[in-house]
């Protein structure tokens, strides 16, 4: 019996036997899971990620100034002395003649 004698006996049970009916399920169950074996799509393989195009780097932003030197960010902000040289420059004329040396500042 072919698959499509089957679903004929499937789609009009009342005019077939029981025999018939129950031969002609079974013959699409086996006709589906050989199909469906079919249809399913292959695995893809594994590839590796492609690399980043060679080239130019990434843009650098301009940070500000420090200590007389102009600073470069690659994600921007601003360039400040730290707390403790602060802390130094404000303490008096000594911290602020030991904060010009290590900047190297006359200010």
């Amino acid at each position: 019996m072919t698959p499509s004698e089957a679903m004929d006996i499937v789609d009009n049970p009342s005019d077939y036997t029981v025999q018939q009916v129950k031969d002609a399920r079974e013959v699409l169950r086996k006709y589906s899971a050989v199909t469906e074996r079919d249809r399913t799509p292959p695995r893809k393989r594994m590839t590796k990620p492609t690399p980043p195009p060679k080239g130019r780097k990434a843009q650098m932003m301009r940070g500000g100034m420090a200590n007389g030197k102009m600073h470069m960010y690659s994600a921007g902000g601003a360039v400040t002395d730290n707390a403790g040289l602060r802390a130094l420059k404000a303490s008096g004329p000594k911290g602020m003649e030991a904060y010009k040396k290590i900047t190297g500042k006359n200010a």
